[in-house]
């Protein structure tokens, strides 16, 4: 799908929890853009024998943002179908041509809503919308990076809230703002606003209450889904280039009270965050975990999406009823963030994940990268999804390349590796590519 792979946030978001952001300046007046992408689309069926079909695409965008408090954009890809390996599916699509399954269902209207902001980062409050393609709530011990939009037949848009009230940061997030989809909210405490009156303990000391729970209407039916933790982070340093935090959780399923199965976790980890350069912020976070049964820590992650339908592969059993032998596993995450600031600098976004399970060897990663090339003139989005490396491997790709020629008009190159929930609850892959041309202008 043409422009189908969004980062908008690619550095992992578990860092902000740790500390205030400061004040930016304020940004004036209002811009209004539009764009208008058209191309040609390579994607599988989805069904049956899941062949290749060719797709005409237009893609129109329409944006308003006013200053930094203030930011939406409306559009959706249209994909028009003029090459059908399976004859039934024209007959299925609207008007025998427009991909049914782009919108067979309520939630899939909400792709309209590309973004919605409103309210600064540093502000009391804060509202966004949208598609969610790192998202992790609080330090991400139970939704970690998790990626909304990355069914190719479901289109959900988002919703996130963050209220500060006096010592309490209360956050919401629903993946679906039109369906009984995934919901969750944590509440974190500044235990030194709460027991200390002196700024240096401000920020240092956060007790968090995280709770989660997916109905699995939506996007296809799976198993519904709940769990709850609560968390514990000290900074131990904390200036101007460095921070050093400790923290430590527990978690447990709140949905199966079966006495046999230990579905709980803890554990314990370190965070690092320092910016070496005024430009450059790296952030490192390692974690030693236990965790068995049916809970395990970062449940509702990049991949969930697939995972809600089979677990691992393609056709296992369902993340909420996988069961996981008691162990022990090492978490680590990396984010990057280099800004020059100059147009013939490469500016670059990266984030990567990895988890490794001691007992049963298996391995998950994730990684997402952004960057602008040398010149300005051209923009690179990754996005790589592993899951279960070692038994039941599956994996998802997406690739876009931007190229601006004129100042107003681009091109774009898209690849990827799809998966397609089935009626049935397990999944088919497939290989996509696209290529296409845009237009733009802001006033």
């Amino acid at each position: 799908m043409i422009g189908a792979l969004v980062l908008a946030s690619v550095l992992h978001q578990a860092p902000k929890a740790f500390v205030e952001n400061p004040a930016a300046p304020a940004e004036e007046g209002i811009q209004f853009q539009a764009a208008l992408e058209v191309g040609g689309l390579a994607l599988p069926s989805g069904t049956g024998a899941n062949q290749m079909d060719g797709f005409a695409v237009a893609f129109p965008r329409l944006g308003v943002k006013g200053g930094d408090e203030f930011e939406f954009e409306l559009g959706a890809p249209l994909r028009v179908r003029f090459l059908d390996q399976e004859p039934l599916q024209l007959e299925q699509d609207y008007g025998g041509r427009l991909r049914r399954q782009d919108w067979d269902e309520r939630s899939d209207f909400a792709q309209i809503l590309r973004n919605l902001r409103i309210g600064r980062d540093d502000g009391r409050v804060q509202l966004r919308a949208g598609a969610f393609s790192t998202y992790s709530l609080g330090a991400g011990w139970l939704v970690n990076r998790y990626h909304n939009r990355i069914s190719p037949d479901y289109h959900p848009a988002g919703g996130n809230v963050v209220a500060y009230l006096g010592p309490t940061r209360v956050e919401l997030f629903a993946s679906d703002v039109l369906a009984p989809r995934l919901f969750a909210a944590e509440v974190r405490l500044d235990l030194g606003r709460v027991l200390s009156d002196q700024d240096t303990a401000f920020d240092r000391f956060l007790l968090s209450v995280d709770a989660a729970h997916d109905f699995g209407q939506a996007g296809g039916t799976a198993p519904p889904l709940s769990a709850a933790s609560v968390g514990f982070q000290a900074g131990v340093v904390k200036n101007d280039r460095l921070q050093l935090w400790l923290q430590a959780a527990a978690g447990a399923r709140a949905d199966t009270l079966v006495e046999s199965v230990p579905d709980y976790g803890a554990a314990f980890g370190v965070v690092v965050r320092g910016q070496p350069q005024e430009l450059v912020d790296l952030t490192g976070r390692l974690e030693a975990r236990r965790q068995g049964g049916r809970f395990r820590f970062g449940f509702f992650g990049a991949g969930y999406e697939f995972g809600r339908f089979s677990g691992v592969g393609l056709s296992e059993q369902p993340l909420a009823e996988e069961l996981l032998p008691g162990t022990f596993s090492g978490y680590g995450e990396f984010a990057a963030s280099v800004s020059p600031g100059g147009p013939e600098d490469l500016e670059l976004t990266a984030s990567a994940s990895g988890e490794y399970f001691v007992s049963t060897g298996r391995v998950d990663a994730d990684a997402a990268l952004q960057a602008h090339l040398p010149g300005g003139k051209t923009v690179a989005e990754l996005r790589v999804i592993l899951t279960d490396l070692t038994v039941h491997p599956r994996y998802s790709a997406a690739l876009e390349v931007r190229h601006r020629f004129l100042p107003a008009v681009y091109g774009l190159v898209t690849a990827g590796r799809e998966h397609f929930p089935q009626a049935e609850g397990h999944l088919r892959h497939g290989f996509t590519a696209g290529l296409g041309v845009g237009v733009d202008f802001q006033r």
